[in-house]
């Protein structure tokens, strides 16, 4: 058993706890507020869904999750720790248990190095091992990402869009990480191949024991693979829960009409449901709106929502939502 299978089952693998990410606007006289206060914990061997349109924050979260970006306030606690508190040579030898895999394989890869040279990377950065012992980990890398040992003497360019991703995610499995922040990582590959890299993400898991924050805005490629599912609106989550109660029994307005927007593979006369369509655009972050966020576009607003910020409340036992009609005869999905 892996060190992360053998984790104990009631401590989180990420303690996230009131993140907020500020970045300066082009200008630099105003601030975008890109998330704007979540909280959440990943658990060992779970994968937890993060869902949203573009410009919801969901991304700025992963790259926070990663390590890749500094909390602007709130933290964020790996097996307990703020890794900040740590000295740089604590903080080297932990940072590199949580890795990202990108969505855009092409970009990940530095076309002027062969695959061998791009797997050796990252263990040659973490030292330790001598020359045989690091090739010996790669190619057994490359074997359990599903690739060819030949592969490694090719160049990024000689190799198709799957494999250059099977290649991403043979990069991180030598350095032995407890959690791997996947950011839309099936989004630029074709549909044929999305399922055998799901599974192997799966597969993985259940070997490894590894935890997982999935970034999507296919709420399809989120609930088949997620134990429990965020949804963002704006830098703030509107409903967080099991995958079975978000995606079957939503409570707020925007996750459904998320789900009323995933393509049905039936004739129009056949569908059950329509579309419902938002209107307008997201709001900047800059200024976002008074209230509940979504009010500007959300069908059933009134005023009480642009005077005061829905609570965040537990409306079914681990399924929580910020909305001040959830689960009354107000809110009631169009049909």
């Amino acid at each position: 058993m892996t060190e992360s299978a053998a984790q104990p089952a009631g401590r989180p693998v990420v303690e996230v706890k009131g993140l907020k990410i500020r970045f300066p606007s082009l200008g630099g006289t105003e601030t975008v507020k890109a998330v704007d206060g979540v909280d959440f914990t990943i658990m060992p061997g779970e994968t937890f869904g993060i869902i949203g349109e573009s410009g919801s924050g969901k991304t700025t979260i992963g790259r926070a999750l990663a390590g890749l970006l500094p909390a602007t306030e709130g933290d964020i606690l790996y097996e307990g720790d703020d890794l900040r508190k740590l000295t740089r040579n604590q903080y080297r030898h932990r940072r590199q248990r949580y890795q990202i895999i990108f969505q855009d394989p092409n970009a990940a890869l530095n076309p002027r190095m062969t695959i061998l040279d791009s797997l050796l990377e990252p263990m040659i950065i973490q030292g330790g091992l001598s020359q045989e012992e690091m090739r010996h980990k790669a190619h057994e890398s490359l074997d359990r990402a599903g690739l060819r040992a030949d592969l490694a003497a090719r160049y990024p360019h000689q190799l198709s869009g799957g494999q250059k991703q099977r290649v991403n995610i043979a990069r991180i499995l030598p350095l032995a990480p407890k959690l791997v922040v996947c950011d839309e990582v099936v989004a630029a590959l074709d549909v044929s191949i999305r399922g055998e890299i799901l599974n192997l993400f799966n597969s993985m898991q259940k070997e490894f024991g590894l935890s997982y924050a999935f970034i999507a805005h296919d709420i399809s490629v989120v609930a088949h693979v997620s134990d429990r599912v965020a949804v963002t609106y704006l830098g703030r989550f509107m409903e967080m829960g099991p995958t079975e109660d978000v995606i079957h029994r939503p409570l707020h307005p925007y996750t459904v009409a998320l789900l009323s927007a995933e393509p049905v593979p039936l004739p129009r006369h056949m569908r059950t449901s329509r579309r419902i369509e938002l209107k307008g655009e997201i709001p900047s972050p800059v200024s976002p709106p008074s209230g509940c966020r979504f009010r500007t576009r959300c069908p059933y607003a009134a005023a009480r929502c642009e005077r005061e910020v829905p609570a965040w409340q537990e409306m079914r036992p681990g399924h929580f939502v910020s909305c001040h009609f959830a689960g009354s005869e107000t809110f009631t999905a169009p049909a």
